[in-house]
């Protein structure tokens, strides 16, 4: 080897107490360019070409490994410690063991020593295996591996082995500096973040780790007030002084004279020892030299700089200042929000007085007008309730003309039924005789071939006897053998034990003499007393043993009692003698389950048909019903109705009215599909939009869950809706969000509730709510305010004078000084406080009635919730210190979301739920709004006042308080209120705290049991459903086929899984466009995984091809079956042992009971002798078949499967077989009574549904006139306004002075001058009914205005004084006074 700089050889071969060179900054300038001039040692490679390596480098790397592995020395002797000043480095990394162990302690987790050879002397093939190792392990972590192999590193070349040493301990180091970067990137590239503020998610992949160092050396010095800036690890690093600020940086109190240190040594190396120094008082391992340094090695003083980096006072550092900038930064924003939170509160408040004003006027109007027209009304109603009753009585006959036509009509299709029938019956009684006779060729067959295989069965069945014996001989003699061992065991045993007591007796007895030589007195008294206790003890013991015995001996006699009693209950013809009892009492064993089937199938269907119309019905009524309110509200919205229109799919021109058969058959698989996999059903209604929600969405749901008809389709609707509830909530970002979205599962669920408990709230709530209807004098307003400007209007009416005092101008105090203002205020109170008793009573108590479905689900969501929506103290944040730099982005965002979903979380969720989705979204609603329950208000209050819907709204905030244990806030006091909420809270949180404390569903309804009957009795699901729905749903799923894979695929469905692939989705949503079947894709379509290609949707999808089209008649119902027709073809094998089960039950049930003692062979064959003495029926001769086929099959079943040998039969003893044919008959004659109460519950259901939509077709008859008529109201009203045209000389107008009318206080303000006002005359004359003309002359100018007089009595209800009109202003109540007196109204 040969130095290129003998100024260097000084350095490194000199003696340690040589003091370094003095180098200055001129020398410093020169070696700037020695990056290339340190330490080179010449190495020939095999090529010929000449390679260069760095002397500082094999030292520095030979440091570092030895640091590295010391902890392993006694493992790895032979290769650490490594002499630097050697090539020791180079000869220990021959056999690979080294390089390894070096990666190991760098990665932990990443390398696989799998198959790595350790020992002292290994065979070239052991090394060539070790150094493969080598270069697998280094690919995995990330280092460059180009043109070196395993023979390279066996040869030590050493360009090529620190070139390999170099990049594994820089991936090491860097890698921690990636790990460790995601926690400060914010602060170290804040500049860049403020540039950029979209791209933040992937920091940590736009900047590399040598750019991150930099960043953060720069970071620092910029915080120490340094000018300095590095870009590199040489030039800009050599002089120790960027060091030192880096240090006093970190750790400012250790190194605080550190910088002026530095900068008052002007010898470089003399700088870098005492960084050296300071590397190792803070605890990192610097394996550099100070000449290292002071040279400006790039890589070692990159090493050391991440050495520094990933130190715990760097971090610590950067993470109290990042801590300190967040703390800040939430302080601003908190006071920014409390700022806003103010501003929003003062104008909510000025809104909601506002809001309370003209309420109140618009109420008073109503009052008026109510007044007026209740003559009207009565008259019309008169009037319209004869016109009603003639054509009821004209409806009844044509119904029952109708009625007689089809009893006739059914009975002539009666009559040709059974005509049918009996035709029908004669041709399949051929076809019996004829199969019967070729059903006796053939079993004469089977019995010939059947007596051969017995008597060759009864060969062996000898031979095994034989062999059994013996081995049952030999098995003997084993025990014999064992049981003569065990007892010379337990005598040894025992005699050792006796040896050993008597030794140990020994030993005590002299102990006993010794201390009795001492203490003789003492020692006799406790000998008489322990011989007293121990006679005691004794006879205690023998009374016990004597109970015991006694005890032992009575179970005994029972246990033999009860064993005789089973023995002879389980006797076989005692068991025959209770199925044949059975089978007479319970007669549905015959009843003819085909019929039964069909008939439940056939009022499924109905009653889905029956529903779609009450639906529309319902629909139809609620929309009739708002146009009503909102007619008689606003003068315009008759023309608006007849504006709307509706999105419906038209009708394709030259499409036939007929459907593919084939199109329609993969259709029923597509539906039974969707039904049976709440998953994905699931998982589509949350990727639904809202706005796809209307009459043709809910009838398809209508159609394929009708949950009010069967338990099964309410099973699966439940869990799809629970999918999608998942969904949603991890969609979501905080609990209140996830309860007020607008989100389609959310809409399903409100429905649901509303559907479900609409039998609740018939019974609970609407008798209470028609209770407070009935009041039509009821006012609930307490207000004091209120009620002193209504008793102040009604003495202006009554006297016509103005009030001197004015309501707004006195205090709370001074109004309820006034007796009658307490007076009606208490009253009022009162009243509300009662009826707010009685329907918080009635709630309360209603617990059991509450719908169970209702409660499960508040249950479901509270527990999703709480994964969910973790509180703060739960939180657990998933990025450790392992997470690589491509995860930090979506870390961040992960921990950002998690913090969001913790804020404003209730103390009590399950309660908080209860709330939310019982109170407030489900009974609430209806008190304040009880038009939601149609039918069932509408009967009897078809128009609700504004007073009565004021009263249900004050009735459900007092409710709404009293669950939710707030207070009712006004303006004024409600001492009251407030103190019955507060006596009332405890059996409202009560009520709460029990709505989610309910079981599985299961375990209340039976789904499970419900859904095996029908499945084993083959009821398939049949449905009526529109043309458009199926077009509809077919384009749906194409639109969201991609986004259905990843569920749809999922081989193993559980919560766990569903929650994973709910957290996925809400990160990513696919947008790969409609799926492209298979037949029409014209390009390659998006690769599909290989789990899709058989998924069954894509499937049914592909054999559709594209939807049906709607045909040129228009849409119309039909009836659809959800069948799986891919699994038709999979026949199951019959189950022998059950159907032997079914021929003895019917052997036994028609034949004679049995002979006492009779084994079950013996029953058969007199069964048999019976049915030969009967006739030659083909029923007999089937069962004698199936008698013989039966004692066949007995036999060849396992023995302990049939008996259990108790009673000491025979080889014919199948006791236990009779067992489980007691059991089958058992489970046949529940699942027939569960499917006769199916039925009965249908009939049921379908007649109630009947009587339910009875009054709906009526009612929407009354509606529709009740809407023309209140918009013909409108326009007649409006036409009235524009007075006809009349001879002046007929109408005799009231003529006042200006000046008089202002002196009473009519006029208020006037334009005129003060001046003229004596001087104008005013004219007051009527138009027409509520109508009056006010005309002002001065002189020859005149001037007139209309007045309605029910805007004055609008204005009067809702205490509005001031009437501004065209250039005057009216007092409202003096003015109404003035007309009633001229006009008599």
């Amino acid at each position: 080897m040969t130095y290129t700089d003998s100024r260097y050889n000084t350095l490194n071969r000199g003696s340690k107490k040589m003091d370094p060179p003095f180098i200055t900054q001129e020398v410093l300038a020169s070696a700037k360019i020695s990056k290339k001039d340190n330490i080179l040692i010449n190495a020939n490679a095999e090529d010929g070409s000449v390679h260069t390596f760095s002397e500082e480098e094999k030292v520095a790397y030979s440091k570092f490994i030895t640091e590295r592995l010391i902890d392993q020395e006694d493992v790895l002797s032979n290769y650490v410690p490594i002499d630097p000043s050697t090539d020791q480095l180079f000869v220990n990394c021959t056999d690979g063991v080294l390089l390894n162990k070096l990666m190991e302690s760098l990665f932990l987790t990443q390398v696989n020593l799998k198959g790595l050879c350790i020992k002292n002397k290994m065979n070239p093939f052991e090394m060539i295996q070790n150094q493969n190792i080598v270069i697998k392990n280094a690919i995995e972590v990330g280092c460059i591996i180009v043109n070196i192999g395993a023979q390279d590193l066996m040869n030590a070349t050493p360009y090529l082995v620190l070139g390999v040493i170099w990049q594994i301990i820089k991936q090491g180091l860097l890698s921690k500096v990636n790990q460790n970067a995601n926690e400060i990137l914010e602060i170290l590239f804040e500049e860049d973040s403020v540039k950029e503020v979209d791209n933040t998610q992937n920091q940590s992949d736009e900047h590399s780790a040598e750019e991150i160092l930099l960043r953060w050396v720069n970071y620092h010095l910029e915080k120490e007030g340094c000018e300095r800036r590095i870009s590199n690890f040489s030039e800009d690093i050599q002089d120790s002084v960027v060091y030192s600020h880096l240090f006093h940086q970190l750790v400012p109190i250790e190194f605080e004279n550190l910088v002026s240190t530095i900068h008052s040594e002007s010898n470089l190396f003399s700088r870098a020892e005492l960084i050296t120094k300071a590397c190792e008082k803070i605890g990192v391992k610097c394996f550099l030299t100070p000449s290292d340094i002071a040279l400006g090695h790039p890589k070692l003083n990159l090493a050391l700089v991440a050495s520094l980096f990933n130190s715990e006072a760097a971090i610590a550092n950067l993470r109290k200042e990042r801590e300190e900038k967040h703390r800040t930064d939430q302080e601003r924003l908190e006071r920014e929000r409390l700022e806003r939170e103010r501003i929003e509160r003062e104008r909510l408040e000025r809104e909601r007085l506002e809001q309370e004003r003209l309420e109140r006027e618009r109420l008073e109007r109503e009052r008026l007008e109510k007044q007026r027209q209740e003559m009207e009304r009565i008259e019309q109603e008169r009037i319209e309730l004869e016109r009603l009753e003639r054509e009821r009585l004209e409806q009844e006959r044509l119904e029952q003309e109708r009625i007689e036509r089809e009893r006739l009509e059914r009975e002539r299709l009666e009559q040709e039924r059974l005509e049918q029938e009996r035709l029908e019956r004669e041709r399949l009684e051929q076809e019996r005789l004829e199969c019967e006779r070729l059903e006796r060729e053939r079993l004469e067959q089977e019995r010939l071939e059947q007596e051969r295989l017995e008597r060759e069965r009864i060969e062996l069945e000898e031979l095994e006897r034989i062999e059994r014996e013996r081995l049952e001989y030999e098995e003997r003699e084993r025990i014999e053998r064992e049981r003569i061992e065990r007892e010379r065991e337990e005598l040894e045993e025992q005699e050792r034990l006796e040896y050993e007591r008597l030794e140990q007796e020994r030993i005590e007895r002299e102990e006993m003499e010794r201390i009795e030589r001492e203490r003789i007195e003492r020692e006799e008294f406790e000998r008489l007393e322990e011989e007293r206790i121990e006679r005691e003890r004794e006879e205690a013991l023998r009374l016990e043993a004597e109970r015991l015995e006694r005890e032992l001996r009575e179970r005994e006699r029972i246990t033999r009692q009860s064993e005789l009693e089973r023995i002879e209950y389980n006797k076989e013809y005692k068991i025959c003698i209770r199925i044949q009892k059975r089978m007479i009492d319970d007669t549905s064993l015959t009843d003819n389950m085909t019929k039964l089937i069909g008939d439940i199938t056939e009022l499924k269907r109905n009653i889905i048909g029956e529903l779609r119309n009450t639906t529309h019905h319902q629909a139809e009524l609620k929309k009739l019903t708002k146009s009503i309110d909102r007619v008689l509200e606003n003068k315009n919205e008759g023309k608006k109705l007849k504006k709307q229109k509706k999105v419906i799919i038209k009708p394709v021109k030259g499409v036939p009215n007929g459907l593919d058969p084939n199109k329609m058959k993969n259709y029923q698989s597509l539906f039974y599909y969707l039904q049976t996999r709440p998953e994905v059903m699931g998982k589509l209604l949350f990727l639904l939009d809202r706005n796809q929600m209307g009459k043709t969405f809910d009838n398809l749901l209508l159609s394929m869950f009708p949950y009010e008809i069967s338990p099964r389709e309410e099973d699966l609707f439940l869990k799809a809706l629970t999918v999608g509830i998942e969904y949603q909530i991890k969609y979501s970002e905080t609990l209140q969000d996830f309860l007020q979205s607008e989100s389609v599962p959310m809409k399903l669920l409100y429905q649901y509730f509303k559907k479900k408990g609409f039998k609740y709230l018939k019974e609970i709530i609407t008798p209470l709510i028609l209770k407070v209807l009935d009041q039509t004098d009821l006012n609930l307003n307490f207000d004091p305010y209120w009620i002193q400007k209504e008793i102040q209007i009604a003495k202006e009416l009554k006297d016509g004078k103005k009030s001197e005092k004015k309501t707004l101008d006195q205090t709370f105090e001074q109004l309820m000084a006034n007796n009658d203002v307490v007076s009606i205020f208490n009253s009022r109170c009162l009243q509300l406080v009662e009826l707010g008793n009685a329907f918080l009573e009635r709630i309360t108590k209603s617990i059991e009635q509450l719908p169970v479905q209702l409660r499960y689900l508040c249950r479901i969501i509270a527990e999703k919730s709480k994964y969910a929506f973790p509180t703060n103290n739960t939180n657990n944040h998933h990025n450790g210190g392992g997470i690589s730099s491509d995860e930090s982005g979506s870390t961040t965002a992960n921990i950002t979301l998690n913090n969001n979903r913790s804020k404003q979380l209730p103390e009590n969720r399950e309660k908080y739920i209860s709330y939310f989705l019982i109170i407030y979204r489900f009974i609430i609603p209806i008190i304040s709004s009880p038009d939601l329950l149609n039918e069932l208000v509408l009967l009897q209050h078809p128009y609700i006042t504004k007073q009565s819907r004021f009263n249900l709204s004050q009735l459900s905030r007092l409710i709404q308080s009293v669950f939710s244990e707030k207070p009712w806030m006004n303006y004024f006091p409600t001492v009251y209120l407030n103190k019955w909420i507060i006596q009332n809270s405890s059996s409202a949180d009560k009520f709460l705290c029990q709505v989610a404390q309910v079981p599985d569903l299961d375990e209340l309804i039976h789904y499970s049991e419900y859904n095996e009957i029908m499945l084993e009795n083959n009821i398939k699901f049949c449905s009526v459903i529109n043309i458009s729905e199926i077009i509809w749903l077919h384009e749906t799923i194409l639109s969201n086929f991609y986004d259905l894979e990843d569920i749809g695929t999922l081989k193993e469905v559980s919560e766990k899984s569903i929650q994973n692939l709910a957290e996925r989705a809400i990160n990513s949503k696919l947008d790969k466009g409609k799926y492209v079947t298979a037949a029409r894709q014209s390009t390659p379509a998006i690769m599909t995984s290989q789990k899709s290609q058989n998924w069954p949707l894509k499937k049914y999808l592909d054999e559709i091809d594209f939807p049906i089209q709607l045909p040129e008649q228009g849409d119309r119902s039909i009836q659809l079956s959800f069948i799986n027709r891919l699994d038709q073809l999979n026949e199951q094998s019959i189950d022998l042992w059950k159907e032997c089960k079914l021929w003895m039950i019917d052997i036994l049930s028609k034949s004679q009971p049995p002979k006492k003692n009779a084994n079950t062979i013996e029953i058969i064959r007199e069964a048999i002798d019976y049915f030969k003495t009967g006739s030659n029926s083909s029923e007999n001769l089937s069962i004698i078949n199936k008698s013989n086929e039966l004692i066949s099959r007995l036999r060849t079943f396992d023995r302990d499967q049939c008996t259990d040998g108790l009673d000491g039969g025979g080889p014919d003893n199948f006791n236990l077989f009779l067992l489980d044919v007691e059991k089958e008959l058992a489970t046949i004659l529940r699942k027939n009574k569960v499917m006769r109460s199916e039925l009965t519950r249908l009939h049921s259901l379908l007649k109630s549904i009947r009587i339910d939509a009875a009054p709906l077709e009526h009612l929407t008859k009354f509606q529709n006139e009740q809407l023309e008529k209140a918009i013909v109201k409108k326009q007649l009203k409006t036409t009235q306004l524009t007075p006809l045209p009349k001879d002046k000389s007929t109408i005799k107008p009231h003529k006042f002075i200006l000046l008089d009318l202002v002196k009473k206080g009519m006029i208020l303000r006037c334009e005129l001058p003060e001046s003229s006002f004596s001087k104008t005359k005013i004219y007051i004359k009527s138009l027409g009914p509520g109508l009056f003309e006010i005309e002002a002359k001065f002189g020859p100018i005149t001037k007139s205005l209309q007045l309605e007089l029910d805007d004055l009595l609008e204005k009067s209800k809702n205490h509005i004084d001031e009437f501004p009109l065209e250039g005057i202003t009216l007092d409202v109540t003096l003015t109404i006074h003035l007309l009633m007196k001229l006009f008599s109204l």
